[in-house]
């Protein structure tokens, strides 16, 4: 990863923005549960009623450690440097991201 162009927020994946409320497309609210979010979660480019369409979604504190340990603990499993007890760059960036929002 080069943490110029990606962090640990940019590697979660959030539900389809197509399926989402506005307030949780539009940041207002976590695009996960619904409550007050605190993460900018990144830029994200996603097919919205047919168009192409740039959002921002947000998440709140739980929600965003809760997707880092689990896409954590999936990547340290087939990450060949990770799985060999080399950490790299984007395993650290995700526990970090993990510990630092619960």
């Amino acid at each position: 990863m080069n943490t110029d162009f990606a962090g640990g927020v940019e590697m979660l994946p959030v539900p389809k923005a197509a399926d989402l409320e506005p307030p949780r497309v539009d940041g207002t609210c976590c695009v996960w549960c619904g409550r007050l979010p605190t993460v900018g979660l990144g830029p994200r480019i996603s097919p919205v009623g047919g168009t192409l369409t740039r959002w921002t979604p947000r998440g709140c504190g739980p929600c965003v450690g809760r997707e880092a340990a689990r896409v954590y603990g999936l990547h340290v499993r087939a990450c060949p440097r990770c799985s060999h007890g080399e950490y790299c760059p984007d395993s650290r960036a995700l526990h970090k991201l993990a510990a630092d929002s619960r």
